[in-house]
């Protein structure tokens, strides 16, 4: 076996995932301590135009392999080129996003080679030549060290944002990969959907039980890719009050993120929930209003680059890690601050 760390790129309508330079940048860092080559495998669409940004993070190869039959399947092409490749190639760690893409690709590459896997880790780092991972547990209350045992290519998911993007201008050789045949009885993709790039504003609307949500303005970037995020909590008192939290949120071209308390109410939908069992997000700006500060939120949003909280509980946890905090009920702070931001803006 190698010590070779590759990164798994993902390719979504044929553009490289922020995720997978955070990748490619862990890889090229594991790689040179351990003696190894960093390498990343992109597959689809693209795959060839990838490796320009790839090896800028780092990575001195990648494995492209383009073709239809990824555009037309699901996960089952992915599955069988990376197969292929490990077993041709024998390296020490492969790095996957911890996305529906990762983790449908990991978990089906492991269970068809055998293969040591761990999802949900925040940090990485060698003891030695031994892989140690930071994987938080009890909700985010406490953090575990883990460590792969055994021999064989072990297979790690990290949580999206967990790595810095680390551009240090290199340049990666393109080594094609054939593209695997159709798979014999695999599902095939008959057609997609989605938010991408639509203009709807967000409103109240209904979900399927009938009760009132709601739907953020979906024409903004990924809340993961988002440079601002104002997030909205409990202290909203109801869907409603989330009207205002994108009043803001267009004002400073944000996307909206949420709590878990907002998102179990049933406020708003599950795919906007930043923390421990949401998403993970490093925007420069993040602004949490009506949010406690839990230690599962934090776990989601506490490597932003600037933290402001507004909470009227002046002992809210929130304000023991935020740089800016504002003690005042959010109804009234939230609404100024958008006229402020309009105005400064000319808007």
């Amino acid at each position: 076996m190698s010590n070779d760390v590759w990164a798994l790129a993902e390719i979504p309508s044929g553009k490289l995932a922020n995720i997978s330079l955070q990748l490619a940048s862990k890889a090229a860092e594991l790689a040179k301590a351990l003696g190894g080559e960093p390498a990343a495998v992109a597959m689809g669409a693209g795959a060839r135009d990838a490796a320009q940004d790839l090896g800028a993070c780092g990575v001195s190869k990648v494995y492209a392999s383009e073709g239809a039959v990824y555009g037309e399947y699901l996960a089952q092409p992915y599955v069988a080129t990376l197969a292929a490749l490990i077993q041709q190639h024998q390296p020490k760690l492969v790095l996957w996003g911890g996305t529906n893409f990762g983790r449908d690709v990991a978990a089906r590459v492991a269970a068809r080679l055998g293969l040591g896997i761990e999802y949900n880790v925040n940090e990485v780092a060698l003891d030695g030549d031994q892989i140690v991972m930071s994987v938080p547990a009890f909700g985010g209350a406490q953090t575990v060290k883990m460590a792969f045992q055994g021999e064989g290519t072990k297979l790690l998911g990290a949580r999206q944002n967990a790595f810095p993007t680390v551009r240090t201008g290199g340049s990666a050789t393109v080594e094609d990969v054939a593209a695997p045949t159709a798979p014999a009885n695999g599902a095939k993709i008959t057609g997609t959907f989605g938010t991408e790039g639509a203009q709807e504003a967000g409103h109240l609307g209904k979900a399927s039980d009938g009760h009132d949500i709601w739907m953020p303005a979906a024409s903004r970037a990924k809340l993961e890719e988002a440079q601002i995020v104002v997030s909205g909590g409990r202290g909203l008192g109801g869907p409603q009050g989330f009207a205002q939290i994108e009043d803001l949120a267009a004002a400073l071209g944000a996307s909206v993120g949420a709590s878990r308390a907002a998102v179990d109410a049933g406020w708003i939908p599950y795919g906007h929930q930043v923390g421990q069992t949401g998403k993970t997000v490093k925007p420069t700006v993040y602004i949490a209003c009506g949010i406690s500060g839990a230690v599962q939120h934090k776990a989601g949003m506490g490597t932003s680059s600037l933290v402001i909280a507004i909470n009227k509980d002046k002992d809210a946890p929130i304000f023991g890690f935020c740089d800016l905090g504002i003690v005042g009920d959010l109804n009234v702070v939230v609404p100024q601050l958008t006229a402020a931001v309009k105005q400064r803006k000319g808007q």
